[in-house]
Formats: C-alpha cells, structure tokens, sequence
C-alpha cells in the first residue's frame, strides 16, 4: 500500500504489485485566497441585490402612495360634486303642499307674538314671555306687566323691553340672566351678545342712549337734543357690544334732513367727543328709518329709496350706495344679506323683493302680487306669509314654495331645517313639512 503522506511504497519486494493512485494533499495557500474572494463577491452581490431591493420596495411603496392621494382627492371631489348637485337639485327644489307633523293647542291669547329663537320659538306678550323648542316643549318662563313689549335678539341673548315703561329683561337659552331699571321712559332697546342692552330714553328736554350691562348696572350715557343732534330714528349695536350707529333726523331751514353717526366704544373712541368717530349727512331729504349692525364691522343704513352699507373696524367708510328706484317699504337683514320690499305697481306685479349682499352685490329678485305681513331669511331662502298662504324663494329668485293654508294662520316660523317650520294658527301651534 501506497504511503499516503509521501507517497513512497511500504513493500519493495512486490514489484507486480498493483499500482495505487496516490492522493497529495495541496497545502498553497491561494486555495484560501480564492475561496475568500469568491466570498467577498458573492457578499458584494449580495449586497447589491439587497440594495436593489430597498430601492425597488421604496419606489413601490411611493407609488403606491401617490395613487392613494390622488384616489382620495377624486373621491373628495367627487364627494364634493356630489354635494354641490344635490343642494342645487334641492335648492331649485319645488314644494306644493305640507303635512302636519305635530300639533299643540294654543291656550294664549291672540295678541301673543311668537319669533323664532335657537331651533325652537319664543312666545311674548304683555304678560310675559316663554321660550319653547320646535315641539312646543316650555323651556323657561318670565311674567311681567307690559304695556309694550320689544323683543331684540342677539345670538343666543334676547332682550324683552317695556316700550313707553321703564324695564328691559335679558335672557339666554337658559333664562333670566338679569333686569334692568330705567329712570326715564324707553323708545327703543338693542342687545348685544353679551348680554349687554342698549336703551333709548326720553324725557322733555333730551334723549339719552344708555348702555347697561345685562345686571343692570350704566356702563355709559350719550345725551342728545333735537335741536343739536336731533331725533334718534333707530340704533344698533355691534354684537361684541364697542360699536353703535344711530339715525337722528333733524331740521335744517325748511328740509328735513337725516345725519348717520358712528360710536366707538373701544380704546378707540376714548379720545373721541361723545365717543363719535364718524358720520354722515349726505342724504339730503331722505328719511334713514332702519340701521343695522350685520356683524361687528358691517353697517347698513336703509332709506327711503336708498341702501347704504358701511365698514367699521375703528373708523365708519361708507363703501357702497345702491339707489332704489321705488319706495321701499319693508326691510329684513340677515348676517349676510340684506332684503327689501318696494313698490312695483308700476310695472308687473304689485311688489317687488330686491336682496343684496353685505358687498352691495344683487343676489336676487322675484315679483310678487300678495301682500305678506311677515318676510325673513331662512338661510339660503326667504319665507313670507300672511293669514292665508305661505311663499318661499330661493336666492335665485325662485318660487319654489306658494302654498294656502288649512285654517288662518298668524306666523310661519323657520326653525333650522329646511322644508320644517312651525304654523302659528289661532287654534294651534303646529310642525309641519313641506312636501
């Protein structure tokens, strides 16, 4: 047998032995080398290929996120589209009859007025006042002895004021927040959101515009004299309680004339004579009988022929005048819009609606031959009634609701959603839906 570490026979005396093959272990050292180098290659392969496969991952997950964006703002723009349509579809929306969704008995007398206050309605009249939801439920409840009851609204405060008397009641959804005591008779009363009321007194000699907090307490007096400032027509008070506009109509020579002043109560109007910061007398011999704060820096002032809306941050600018070719006779605000009646005999119809944005735009206007005793804004619509039917537009002008009643009804009242109202009758206070 063959050695197998040198490789030499153990036998030398057998020389027909059968030849071995002899296996030689290599001891270079390059065997090594070479497998450390194909080591080395496949890890650098490795590696890359790892690499590529991050990449290739990153690169899907990214596409991957830019389909889900773009999915998702189709699927909002559609969602939006869709919205869009259907308040249009709904807003061109015709009614023609309603139904009864509830009824109540009315136990009060027929000189109680009812308004629309918070989703439900408020009830008032000389001997008190009552808050109810839409379901006639009672939420709270002040009497009082009245001889002339004014009720003004400011988001969710509301001021009931004894015209002719001496007393102003405040209060929020929750009730009586305070009452206030005048040492001169009231012609007038605002409220702010605050609670705070503003009240316009008389005696012989002067008017006073008082402001009370909603405790009772006089925050401040302006003193004012027909023969000076004149006669204050109608106020207004901004909702954050710092600004206030007046109409005073006053005798100049011959002409009765109309001056619109502005009144800061802020920092502002501190340094100011009487807190004046701005007015108006361009008017001439037109009568300015409604003045409006729409918000905490917009005014309007409305004549006889003439729309006037006002900016008001610090000082009034009068930033738009739109001239009415007829009389106006009735006018409803609204935060954002700004509603009048006028006469249309003329030509058509006997009346004509007109509304405006805070801007000065025309919204809208619609022709219409009934005579209606309440009008107002319902959001993006306008409802009027009188005894006997009821009549909606949309802000295209549209009739989309002319309807007659069951019985004789007094007040149709918008409580937040549309084509839902409450129908003030002389025997009851019913929800009904138009259909």
């Amino acid at each position: 047998m063959a050695d197998i570490i040198s490789g030499g026979s153990r036998f030398t005396g057998d020389k027909k032995a059968p030849v071995r093959k002899v296996i030689k272990l290599n001891t270079d050292s390059s065997i090594g080398n070479n497998i450390n180098n194909y080591d080395d290659r496949n890890i650098g392969q490795a590696a890359v290929t790892k690499e590529a496969d991050y990449e290739e991952i990153r690169q899907r997950i990214v596409r991957h996120r830019i389909r889900m964006g773009l999915l998702i703002v189709l699927v909002i723009a559609l969602i939006a589209g869709a919205v869009v349509l259907a308040m249009h579809l709904l807003d061109g929306y015709s009614y023609t009859s309603y139904s009864v969704t509830g009824s109540i008995n009315r136990e009060d007398t027929a000189t109680s007025q009812y308004i629309a206050y918070q989703g439900g309605y408020i009830k008032y009249s000389n001997d008190g006042v009552s808050y109810y939801t839409d379901k006639g439920k009672a939420i709270w409840n002040q009497t009082y002895s009245m001889q002339k009851p004014q009720v003004k609204m400011c988001e969710e405060c509301v001021a009931v004021g004894d015209i002719n008397g001496n007393t102003v009641y405040v209060f929020n959804k929750s009730g009586l927040l305070g009452k206030i005591d005048t040492s001169l008779v009231i012609s007038q009363i605002e409220v702010a959101a605050n609670g705070a009321v503003v009240a316009v007194l008389e005696d012989n000699e002067a008017n006073y515009i008082n402001m009370y907090s909603k405790e009772g307490t006089k925050i401040y007096s302006i003193k004012t004299t027909v023969s000076g400032d004149g006669y204050p027509l109608d106020v207004s008070i901004s909702n954050d309680a710092a600004k206030l506009i007046a109409s005073y109509v006053y005798v100049s020579g011959e002409d009765i004339k109309t001056n619109v002043v502005f009144y800061n109560f802020s920092e502002v109007g501190q340094n100011e004579t009487e807190r004046v910061v701005g007015g108006f007398n361009h008017y001439n011999d037109t009568l300015v009988g409604d003045v409006q704060f729409l918000s905490n820096n917009i005014a309007v002032a409305v004549g006889e022929n003439v729309i006037s809306i006002y900016k008001i941050k610090e000082y009034p600018s009068l930033e738009k005048e739109i001239s009415i070719d007829s009389a106006i006779s009735r006018v409803f605000f609204s935060e954002d819009y700004i509603g009048v009646i006028v006469d249309n005999s003329g030509s058509g119809e006997l009346y004509k609606m007109l509304v405006y944005n805070t801007s000065g735009g025309k919204v809208c206007e619609a022709e219409f031959g009934t005579q209606v005793e309440n009008i107002s804004f319902d959001k993006k619509s306008v409802v009027m009634n009188n005894s006997t039917a009821l009549s909606i537009y949309n802000l295209s002008g549209k009739n989309i609701a002319n309807m007659s009643f069951d019985m004789p009804a007094s007040k149709v009242i918008p409580i937040g959603t549309r084509g839902e109202y409450v129908l003030i009758s002389a025997k009851y206070i019913q929800n009904i839906k138009l259909k």
